[in-house]
């Protein structure tokens, strides 16, 4: 009975302890997705060449960071399920191997070999074999893969391009509307993110007794980190879709600048933001000026109305 005044106390404690880890969870897992929206739209209208013309809230970023993580999870998650599948019939192969290998006379030598092994795996030379490995593996994933993260960052100013002319690659892929090869392009640079953290995950493991970890593994976390902030930026430009909706706007006497390819980028009360195809120009309109706005569609910003330079 001496006890029964604390137990509501701990029941209490634990409650707000649990809040405590629920909060700190939400506000970590919005800081992400914030962070990573951000990223995402910067690089987006840097691409497009609308970066200080447009302004978006924190809810579009939470809006663009969420899509993020859910394209590339999905992306990730497709083919390891049957990878997983896979290695959980390996798994069960094995634990049934096993278990026919204890009941059997040899079950004696083989724990002597898997000792033999395990001290082998533990010993100095091959953590040493291994990190080297991991090392020029991380060389080489740096040597393979940084034109392919600087490239997507290259592409500016795309509305204002000579569509006959692009500058690079990147930008003739854009301009095509060949989301199938872009996609693919962000997949590759996706799966070279999991491989650096691959890498970095070994070096870390290997180096665990050696004083110098930290600094032996800098090179792989540094270099893990660039990629995972460059990534999102690379999906706004490779995969982030260029479709905006299609708006006739009508004021008082009668249409507004833009003819039939005039897209709409931003709307504030106070007015539309919205790009003119026709003539490739930005326009700001008040708000105060637009009696009518009809959306009649939506459709990429390089679409076949698009007008070409002179």
């Amino acid at each position: 009975m001496a006890d029964t005044p604390g137990a509501p106390r701990s029941l209490l404690e634990g409650f707000k302890s649990v809040l405590l880890w629920i909060g700190g969870t939400l506000a970590g897992i919005s800081a992400l997705l914030y962070t990573s929206g951000y990223l995402v739209t910067r690089s987006h209208l840097a691409m497009l060449g609308l970066y200080g013309l447009v302004e978006y809230g924190s809810d579009h970023f939470l809006q663009e960071g969420a899509k993020f993580v859910t394209t590339t999870a999905y992306t990730v998650l497709r083919p390891l399920l049957s990878i997983v599948a896979v290695l959980g019939v390996a798994v069960l192969a094995a634990g049934a191997i096993g278990w026919i290998v204890r009941l059997s006379p040899a079950d004696g030598r083989v724990r002597r070999a898997r000792k033999r092994l395990g001290s082998v795996a533990r010993s100095e030379a091959v953590r040493r074999v291994v990190f080297a490995l991991a090392l020029l593996a991380l060389l080489w994933h740096v040597w393979h893969f940084y034109d392919d993260y600087e490239r997507p960052l290259a592409v500016a100013d795309l509305l204002y391009a000579t569509p006959s002319r692009p500058d690079g690659e990147i930008d003739a892929l854009i301009l095509a509307g060949d989301t199938g090869t872009l996609h693919a392009r962000f997949e590759g640079l996706l799966w070279g993110t999991l491989l650096a953290g691959l890498l970095t995950c070994v070096a870390w493991r290997v180096a665990a007794p050696w004083r110098s970890r930290d600094w032996l593994v800098l090179p792989f976390a540094v270099t893990l980190a660039l990629y995972v902030v460059t990534l999102p930026m690379a999906y706004g430009v490779l995969k982030r879709p260029v479709r905006y909706a299609l708006v006739s706007l009508s004021g008082e006497s009668g249409s507004l600048p833009g003819g039939e390819a005039t897209y709409l980028l931003d709307r504030k009360s106070d007015g539309f933001v919205v790009w003119d195809g026709a003539t490739r120009r930005v326009l700001w309109l008040p708000a105060s000026g637009v009696r009518r706005a009809e959306v009649r569609g939506v459709q990429s910003l390089f679409g076949p109305k698009r007008g070409e330079r002179p």
